[in-house]
């Protein structure tokens, strides 16, 4: 846990704290990187290894999120240190520990949602323990076989990402070969709506092994498989080559989707990569590096706070009031926008989309922060998202 002045710069991080019960051994942090905005949110983790830098690096990428879509909100992350598989009692007294730490925070108006390891039902845990009314409600609460619309809309917007950054790079994505880091939550999303698109899945990772089969992967099957065995569905699969997982960035497909862990893909393997379009789940999994060389390799790769923003996207159409139907138009009508302005924009400057993006959003966070733009009132907020989304 190093000093966290080593990660301030013009935007944030504007708080970090370290939370602790002795009495339950529940240790956590929170990162809020802008806050002046007016109000803070984003997803919490629960995991052994989390790390500060990889707390920040999580809540700028919400702050980048919010700014695409031009809300006037700032991006935070919360995590504990915990094994989320931890007995019900054990993890649901760390969870109302946490909760009693950060309630000034979350009284004064920064949200928690799920995360790696965390649920809804765990954030509602945690908000009983600050003695706050949960603001997950309504639409992220609705599933769809099976599974929370949120895990839905974060696969479909990487999907709905993927098949833009093809498009623009002159790829069919029906038969397109895909490689997927991660078949969690998201993870299944996307492998879902991959095959919804008529694209060839030849390749996923969990934490157990990785498997590979250049003709594609039964995605049915591997939906049902995960269902009563997990992880394993992957490593049991039997028409399938297994790979190290690591390998999996290597493979020769078309589009390939991280999904898991930041800075996967680094200064040490981007010059393998050999796919031509990369869209993530996963929030920072390609260093600054590496987006140089992948710009300079001509492999297309869509900035990660616009290709999995579909979670941010569920919280926003449900407090507009919208319905599912609403939230998957927005879906294919905002995401793909912004791939296609981001690397058309990356193209015409020279510069890797990553790094347009991001000076784009920071100049916007900066003018809002200085007040050179005029902050809507919530009513004028709401209309104007309306109107953007077609709600």
């Amino acid at each position: 846990m190093s000093s966290w002045f080593t990660y301030t710069d013009e935007i944030g991080p504007e708080k970090i704290l370290y939370v602790y019960d002795p009495e339950v051994g529940m240790k956590g942090i929170i990162v809020i990187d802008t806050w002046s905005l007016g109000g803070a949110g984003g997803g919490t983790r629960m995991l052994p290894d989390i790390t500060t830098g990889e707390m920040f690096g999580l809540a700028r990428a919400m702050t980048y999120k919010f700014a695409m879509l031009d809300l006037p909100v700032g991006g935070s992350k919360s995590g504990i240190w915990a094994d989320p598989s931890l007995p019900p009692e054990k993890k649901e007294a760390i969870l109302r520990a946490y909760g009693r730490a950060l309630k000034p925070l979350l009284e004064a108006g920064v949200t928690v949602g799920p995360d790696m390891g965390i649920d809804s039902r765990d954030v509602d845990a945690i908000c009983r323990g600050a003695g706050v009314e949960s603001k997950i409600s309504g639409l992220s609460l609705q599933e769809k076989d099976g599974e929370p619309m949120e895990n839905h809309a974060t696969g479909y917007g990487v999907v709905a990402a993927a098949q833009a950054a093809c498009e623009f790079s002159g790829i069919d994505i029906r038969g397109a070969s895909v490689a997927l880091e991660g078949f969690g939550k998201a993870g299944g999303g996307v492998a879902r709506y991959i095959a919804e698109a008529g694209a060839k899945l030849v390749a996923v990772s969990t934490v157990g092994g990785a498997i590979y089969n250049e003709n594609g992967l039964d995605v049915n099957k591997l939906l049902a498989d995960r269902r009563g065995k997990g992880d394993s569905a992957v490593t049991e699969y039997p028409d399938a080559r297994k790979i190290k997982p690591a390998e999996l960035f290597l493979l020769p497909v078309d589009v390939l989707v991280p999904g898991a862990r930041p800075s996967v893909i680094n200064e040490k393997n981007a010059k393998k990569i050999k796919a031509k379009v990369i869209s993530s789940i996963a929030n920072n999994p390609i260093t600054a590096g590496a987006h140089e060389i992948l710009f300079t390799r001509k492999i297309q790769v869509v900035p990660d706070f616009i290709s999995n923003a579909g979670g941010v996207m569920v919280a926003v159409v449900d407090v507009l009031g919208g319905t599912v139907d609403d939230l998957f138009k927005a879906l294919r009508e905002v995401i793909p926008l912004n791939v296609k302005e981001t690397l058309t924009g990356a193209r015409e400057e020279k510069i890797p989309p990553m790094m347009l993006a991001v000076k784009q959003v920071r100049d916007k966070i900066i003018k809002q922060r200085r007040r050179e733009v005029e902050t809507p009132s919530f009513e004028e907020l709401i209309a104007m998202l309306k109107k953007r989304l077609k709600i």
